[in-house]
């Protein structure tokens, strides 16, 4: 009886310091190396979908917007406006992750390979609190005036916006954030190497 306990007590201290590591006890004395878990395929395009869009860069831009009416200079004199348009928007850019299918993902022992959709422009908005008419002339018989000029100029500002953001590459830098975003996702899978495609 003092033997078996002296065992017992050998194998509690042995397992508690970690010297068994991913070895269970199978049976009184013989142990089996369990297997090294790796997320498959689909469970790592089940877990990457999951993320959903993945909004990685945001670009604030302000510019000045200036529309008229009116086609000659008397026409503009008599019935036309000026709007200038004071405007500050938000680009957000990022991957939408809802598409990758199973072709997308390839786990090759310890690596996984990933083809990820395009980079995108998920939103364009004005920022309201920021975004006024700053001055606004009438013609002067233009008695009447509609917003469909202050519109046009909301339009074109925000188009304006967007456009600064993806000549300052904003694309580029989202495809590299989500590429960091998603590599360490896979490691903390498991994966010892992650690649993009």
């Amino acid at each position: 009886m003092l033997l078996a306990l002296g065992a017992g007590v050998a194998v509690g201290l042995l397992a508690g310091l970690g010297a068994f590591g991913r070895l269970p006890v199978v049976g009184p004395l013989l142990f089996r190396e369990e297997p090294a878990r790796t997320a498959t395929g689909p469970v790592v395009v089940e877990g990457v979908r999951r993320l959903d869009e993945l909004a990685t860069v945001r670009w604030t831009e302000s510019v000045v917007v200036t529309r008229r009416s009116g086609g000659s200079a008397l026409e503009r004199f008599l019935t036309g406006e000026r709007v200038l348009l004071v405007a500050t928007g938000r680009v957000e850019a990022g991957v939408d992750l809802s598409k990758i299918g199973r072709d997308d993902v390839r786990v090759e022992g310890e690596g996984v390979t990933v083809r990820l959709p395009e980079p995108e422009i998920l939103s364009a908005s004005l920022d309201e609190e920021k975004t006024r008419v700053y001055d606004r002339d009438f013609g002067l018989l233009n008695l009447r005036p509609g917003d469909e000029l202050v519109e046009e100029a909301r339009a074109r500002a925000l188009e304006e916006i967007e456009d600064a953001a993806r000549r300052n590459g904003i694309l580029r830098q989202a495809e590299r954030n989500a590429e960091g975003s998603i590599r360490s996702f896979l490691l903390a899978l498991g994966f010892e190497s992650v690649r993009f495609e």
